[in-house]
C-alpha cells in the first residue's frame, strides 16, 4: 500500500461505521449519483477513486450504470475480469479494482433489460464478485432514482452518498427528489459536487438549493479540457498540479467521512 498522504488517514481505521449489507471485507461504501444524466457523474466517480487511492487506501470502483457503462473508459481500462469457480474477480488497474458490465460483454453486444432484470443482475453480481479487502468501494450509479438506485440502497446500504449536479434549475429540481429519498432511507449525504459551473451563471438558485437542503459544496470540477477523446483520467491526473488536486479532494471527502455519526 502507498504511504498515506492524508493526516486523517490513520483515524479512518479506528472509526466505527455502520454495518452495510452489500460487500464483505469493505469498510466504507461510497455511492455517487445524480438526478440527471450528462452532469459528469462517472467522471466524478473516477476522480474520487483516484483521489482515495492516492491517499493510500485500497479502493474499488463498481459501475452500476448498466445501461450506459463508461467508468472503464474514463479510467482507461480495457481488460476483462477473470471468472474462476463461478466467482468474478474485478480488473486491477493502477491499484484500483474495477468492475463494469461493459468489460464482461463484447463491445458490439447491446445492453437492454427491464428494471426488474437489472435489479436481479445487481443482486447476482453481489453474490458472485470477489472484491477482496477494500477500504473504499465507489459506486457509480445510473442517473435518477430507478430500480438499480433503489436496489442499491436496499442491498448495499452505503455509508455515504455524494450528489453530482450542475447549477442548472432543472437539475436542482430533480436533485431535491433524490435527496428526499436518501434522507428517508437515512443515508448520510457527504455533500454536493458542482460540475460544469463554467456554463451556468445563476449562482443564486444554486445557493438557495444548498441552503434549503442544508448542504455544502464538497468540491467543484471545471470542464476538463485535457480530457480528449483519446485520453483518460488516469493520464490526465499524472501531472503534479493534478496530483495536488487529488490530495485536496481526498482530504475533503475524509473530513466528511469522519463527521458521520
Amino acid at each position: 500500500m502507498e504511504e498515506k498522504t492524508c493526516p486523517l488517514a490513520e483515524l479512518f481505521f479506528k472509526k466505527e461505521f455502520k454495518k452495510h449489507t452489500g460487500i464483505k471485507d469493505t469498510r466504507f461504501i461510497l455511492a455517487v449519483g445524480s438526478s440527471k444524466g450528462g452532469v459528469g457523474k462517472t467522471t466524478i466517480s473516477a476522480i474520487l477513486a483516484l483521489a482515495l487511492k492516492k491517499a493510500g487506501y485500497l479502493v474499488g470502483a463498481f459501475d452500476l450504470d448498466f445501461y450506459g457503462p463508461n467508468l472503464h473508459l474514463v479510467l482507461g481500462v480495457n481488460k476483462k475480469p477473470i471468472t474462476e469457480f463461478g466467482k468474478i474477480k474485478p480488473v486491477s488497474f493502477d491499484n484500483i479494482k474495477i468492475l463494469s458490465l461493459a468489460l464482461m460483454i463484447t463491445e458490439k453486444e447491446p445492453i437492454f433489460m427491464r428494471g426488474l432484470m437489472a435489479s436481479k443482475l445487481l443482486q447476482e453480481l453481489l453474490q458472485k464478485v470477489e472484491w477482496g479487502p477494500l477500504d473504499f468501494l465507489v459506486l457509480d450509479l445510473p442517473p435518477g432514482t430507478g430500480d438499480i438506485f433503489l436496489t442499491m440502497l436496499d442491498f448495499f446500504n452505503p455509508e455515504g452518498f455524494i450528489l453530482v449536479t450542475t447549477p442548472h434549475k432543472l437539475a436542482l429540481s430533480d436533485a431535491k427528489r433524490t435527496l428526499s429519498i436518501l434522507k428517508e432511507k437515512t443515508i448520510p449525504i457527504l455533500g454536493v459536487v458542482k460540475n460544469m459551473a463554467d456554463f451556468f451563471e445563476d449562482e443564486t438558485s444554486f445557493q438557495d438549493f444548498l441552503n434549503e437542503q442544508k448542504l455544502n459544496v464538497l468540491f467543484e470540477i471545471p470542464v476538463l479540457k485535457e480530457l480528449s477523446k483519446t485520453e483518460n483520467l488516469t493520464e490526465v491526473f499524472k501531472s503534479s498540479e493534478k496530483q495536488k488536486f487529488l490530495e485536496d479532494i481526498a482530504k475533503k471527502v475524509l473530513d466528511k467521512v469522519f463527521r458521520i455519526k
